[in-house]
């Protein structure tokens, strides 16, 4: 009986290991399901707004699928080779994500200056409110597993970033859906919050970079 209780931690992780690979996976699929969405309203209306988060979003997807697959492929090395790999691997694609998070600024400043599609609907917005429900939730649920490797690391910053990017879509997509763009009163309001997620964004970019490169120098 004691053998068996000693087991089961052991027993327990490897039974995680299925599940964070499918909730990985999951997030993945849902990730790019997004771009292509907002990608094809960009091509419909056409809209530069719902184009370049398509495209910000399908990078994203890229360089979290890098991430996943680097993992698994260093998994498979001796450790001393193994955090070499990963290391460069962060080292390329922290500073994507560092550029692709400044460029959201585009966006942004469309959202602000009012250069949207009007007339989307609701679906959209419906659409938008469900995924930033799930990426908010699936980030909570992360941030207390965020320790392991630099690239699980990254990974998790990359889910916070997912999550707060998507807090920006909802705003405008509620914005269109409910007032039809964006009114004088509102604009001074969508101005300073689109600015504050913005600069949140940044921060918790940057804050992953520096803790990523000061682990890289601390196990190498």
């Amino acid at each position: 009986m004691r053998k068996r209780i000693n087991g089961l931690p052991a027993l327990r992780r490897s039974s995680r290991l299925p599940f964070a690979a499918i909730g990985a996976a999951g997030g993945f699929a849902v990730t790019i399901l997004f771009a292509l969405y907002n990608g094809a309203l960009g091509i419909w209306y056409p809209s530069l707004w719902h184009g370049s988060i398509g495209i910000y979003y399908a990078l994203l997807s890229l360089v979290r699928g890098i991430l996943l697959a680097a993992e698994r492929k260093a998994k498979g090395k001796e450790q001393e080779t193994a955090e070499s790999y990963r290391r460069k691997i962060f080292t390329a694609t922290s500073g994507i994500v560092l550029a692709m998070n400044a460029a959201l600024v585009t966006p942004v400043s469309l959202m602000a200056l009012d250069q949207r599609p009007i007339q989307t609907g609701l679906i959209p917005a419906i659409a938008s409110a469900t995924y930033t429900t799930y990426k908010i939730s699936a980030a909570a649920v992360q941030l207390k597993r965020a320790n392991g490797t630099i690239l699980d690391r990254e990974l998790g910053m990359i889910r916070l970033v997912d999550a707060l990017a998507s807090v920006l879509v909802l705003q405008n997509t509620l914005i269109i859906a409910v007032d039809g763009g964006i009114s004088p009163r509102l604009f001074r309001l969508v101005a300073i919050a689109s600015a504050g997620i913005l600069l949140l964004i940044f921060a918790v970019s940057a804050a992953g970079v520096i803790r990523g490169l000061a682990f890289c120098r601390k196990s190498a």
